[in-house]
């Protein structure tokens, strides 16, 4: 168990993720964007997350999945947005739930990756 890794993420989700977005560097922000893009997900699918946040920019969150994720996630959530309502999200909330490695452990690395930003 790695106690310093745990430590800074502890510090992302207490201190950086409850910190004005703007205020964030840019590291800082694609991590809490993809952390509250993967929170919703896992809790009411990418119909609550467009109900929580319904002012994302699309452009920066696909981008953000793609430096902090994968282009899995970032077609995933593309396709959520461009026609996933056609079946009430029913199929991209799925096909998000089978993408590999999950985001949270991809965030996990970006932090790890960036230490010194965290």
């Amino acid at each position: 168990m790695d106690i310093e890794k745990i430590n800074r993420w502890n510090r992302f989700i207490d201190e950086i993720c409850t910190k004005d977005i703007s205020s964030l560097s840019e590291v800082q922000k694609k991590a809490v964007l993809c952390f509250q893009y993967d929170a919703e997900m896992n809790s009411g699918g990418y119909s609550g997350y467009k109900d929580v946040h319904p002012d994302t920019d699309t452009e920066e969150l696909r981008n953000a999945l793609i430096e902090v994720g994968n282009q899995k996630f970032a077609d995933n959530y593309w396709e959520a947005v461009m026609i996933g309502e056609d079946d009430n999200w029913v199929t991209t909330d799925s096909e998000y739930y089978l993408i590999s490695p999950p985001l949270a452990d991809c965030i996990e690395e970006y932090i790890d990756k960036h230490k010194e930003e965290f």
